[in-house]
């Protein structure tokens, strides 16, 4: 409540979809006499008229899905380090577990970005269906009545939240680990690159699903979020592919949650000092 009560919040929340507008009728407008813009945005080895529209829609969800990751596990990140120093979190961890505090400070972030997320999906559907009744008033949108659709999105979002406990509960023991900002900046880096590959393979995964690396990434907690969002919502994978995949997702998310709970308590008193993998280790074994 104290963040979505600043002025960043609500700045960030109308800014940002207008920032990115901009920014893709920027990209648009070089592209027009770019030809190296336009290898890049249109590259001749893939085939785009071919995808159908689940192929398109699970490119979409991917990318979504590694954006928020992104954009609100540095928010958790940051949140963490900078409690570091706040001793009323000296005073909670006697009498909180460690790991109910780090799933605290996840739900609260997620519950930001949630907001934000819906107030930018209200306005995108405002302007969408606008232009729809407008230029196409005779458009009838079947895939909406289908089951496999409704399906499709409920085990996407099953994996949206799986991924986000498991990739929050790691920004928060980065930032956990040490108060020095330029320590931090690696692990960010580490995490960042992490969520990078497991996008690039997901992009992989449209039109390869039933390639080995597909079925491994799947069951791999840190890349079966957008792998698996991604094959949902195409309808690629298995059901029984999808439930191991899952299990071993949210078996993953529990686990990342309970050591990020342990490395947070174990270091909150422990101010300047930087970590070695035998301190990291003594907090895991901590109870």
């Amino acid at each position: 409540m104290t963040d979505i009560r600043g002025k960043g919040f609500w700045i960030a929340t109308f800014v940002v979809p207008v920032l990115m507008g901009a920014f893709s009728l920027f990209i648009g407008f070089l592209a027009k006499d770019s030809t190296a813009l336009q290898a890049i945005s249109s590259p001749a080895s893939s085939d785009v008229e071919d995808f159908g529209a689940e192929q398109v829609a699970a490119m979409l969800v991917g990318m979504f899905l590694t954006l928020f990751i992104m954009m609100y596990g540095a928010q958790i990140f940051n949140k963490v380090k900078t409690e570091k120093t706040n001793r009323i979190v000296e005073i909670l961890s006697t009498c909180v577990e460690g790991r109910t505090m780090m799933l605290a400070k996840i739900i609260s972030v997620a519950l930001i970005g949630i907001l934000q997320i819906l107030i930018w999906g209200l306005l995108l559907f405002l302007i969408i269906g606008g232009l729809v009744l407008v230029f196409l008033p005779d458009e009838s949108f079947t895939f909406l009545s289908s089951s496999t659709f409704w399906i499709g999105a409920a085990v996407s979002l099953l994996y949206f939240i799986g991924g986000y406990l498991v990739y929050g509960s790691l920004y928060a023991a980065a930032g956990a680990l040490t108060d020095k900002n330029n320590e931090n900046q690696e692990y960010m880096t580490i995490l960042t690159f992490v969520l990078l590959g497991s996008f690039y393979v997901g992009q992989f995964a449209v039109d390869n699903a039933s390639s080995a690396l597909t079925l491994w990434c799947e069951y791999i907690p840190l890349t079966s979020p957008t792998i698996g969002s991604i094959n949902a919502v195409s309808g690629a994978a298995s059901w029984w592919v999808t439930l191991i995949s899952l299990i071993i997702l949210y078996a993953s998310a529990y686990f990342c949650i309970s050591l990020s709970g342990k490395i947070y308590r174990s270091s909150l008193l422990l101010m300047g000092k930087k970590f070695s993998p035998k301190d990291i280790l003594t907090f895991l074994k901590s109870k």
